[in-house]
């Protein structure tokens, strides 16, 4: 949608092949998620209600067109079997305005840091949260 923008293309316009073969690449992806599933019920499973430590774990990323986060919570049990499960994620496509790719990083690990504060919160946990990412300049 963004490169439609950007190429100044109208609702009444035909779009150009590249696009069209873009969009009918996705399309042919989608099917492939049929099977996918995401188990939601975190503290179901026997080896969670035995916890020795429970943390939040969040990663956040960032590219050219885009930057995004992805957290898991990380179980330690007391017999030491460590389980990890996905909790959610949240992307944003990056501005029309062209950014450097640190500032990018600086906006996905801002994401990241609001993204963990909600997450707390709905789950009603105040456990240890850490954040990673691959951006040094974030890390200054």
């Amino acid at each position: 949608m963004q490169i439609v923008w950007l190429l100044g293309i109208e609702w009444d316009e035909s779009l150009p092949e590249d696009i069209i073969s873009l969009w009918a690449d996705w399309c042919e992806e989608v099917p492939q998620l049929t099977d996918f599933s995401i188990p939601r019920c975190y503290f179901s499973d026997p080896l969670v209600n035995n916890f020795k430590t429970l943390e939040l774990h969040l990663f956040s990323d960032a590219r050219t067109k885009a930057y995004g986060t992805v957290a898991y919570l990380r179980v330690t049990s007391s017999n030491k079997e460590i389980l990890t499960s996905f909790v959610a994620s949240k992307n944003r496509i990056a501005p029309l305005k062209t950014l450097t790719l640190p500032r990018l990083g600086l906006m996905g690990a801002l994401l990241s840091a609001r993204f963990s504060s909600n997450i707390l919160k709905a789950l009603k946990l105040d456990i240890p949260c850490f954040s990673w990412t691959d951006s040094k300049i974030t890390y200054f």
